[in-house]
């Protein structure tokens, strides 16, 4: 789903849906929570969920009585609340949040991504994501567009670490249309598709790449789990019945 942000309830409901779609495929997958096939998508559902409270915090904050408009500053530990100080908690809160749904969110599929092809014995040169997800999806015989809509959320992190500037691989330029959704990285140029719609798009439609993977013939055939060792170790994911 992708609806053009004008308010933080939009980005919350972008949110909501990229919760209920790990949801789904929690559920049409049924493997056990330390499998990385439940791991993974538990994880995003759990980062969305944070964003989803800030979203609606945000939301509330503006659009609250003067109750509300009491409350928050108190609850977020403001000393001073004019205008200035407001903004800038708000704007502090919504693009780390921001920040953390794409960071976390983005490596819980390229982590699932590896894990998959570890176990199924694929072998690659090269230990970039990009190289072992291009020799997974060979393998499954997958269209090689796959690739493209796995890599866009992987560009939308990269610039986000690098201040909202995209620097391609050797100068490249980036661009990928995901199902009618036009994401443009331009090589030393600021990326406008790094909204938390865009974000949201993007994750959901790599989890749809994932739903391709977990149901794929030789996928479907490896009947021993794919543990998710840093789930089991640092508890990260909750279990893939527990929602708030």
């Amino acid at each position: 789903m992708f609806k053009e942000s004008k308010s933080q309830k939009d980005d919350a409901e972008c949110i909501l849906n990229l919760i209920e779609t790990c949801t789904g495929l929690i559920k049409k997958h049924g493997y056990p929570d330390n499998d990385t096939r439940t791991a993974s998508l538990v994880n995003i559902r759990l980062v969305s969920y944070s964003s989803l409270g800030i979203a609606n915090l945000l939301d509330n904050w503006s659009k609250g009585d003067n109750t509300v408009q009491q409350i928050i500053p108190q609850l977020l530990g403001l000393t001073q609340v004019d205008t200035k100080s407001v903004q800038l908690m708000g704007d502090s809160l919504h693009k780390t949040s921001k920040l953390s749904l794409i960071l976390l969110g983005q490596f819980q599929i390229e982590n699932c991504i590896v894990k998959i092809g570890n176990a199924l014995g694929i072998k690659t040169q090269s230990i970039g994501f990009y190289n072992k997800a291009n020799a997974l999806l060979s393998y499954l015989c997958l269209a090689p567009i796959r690739l493209d809509i796995l890599n866009t959320g992987a560009q939308i992190r990269n610039s986000l670490h690098s201040n909202g500037i995209h620097h391609g691989y050797k100068g490249a330029d980036f661009h990928s249309n995901l199902k009618g959704v036009q994401y443009d990285f331009i090589d030393g140029q600021k990326v406008s598709c790094a909204t938390f719609p865009h974000i949201t798009h993007a994750l959901e439609c790599s989890l749809e790449v994932l739903d391709e993977i977990f149901s794929a013939p030789q996928l479907k055939s490896y009947t021993s789990l794919i543990l998710d060792t840093y789930a089991m170790i640092i508890g990260l994911g909750r279990g893939a019945e527990d929602e708030p």
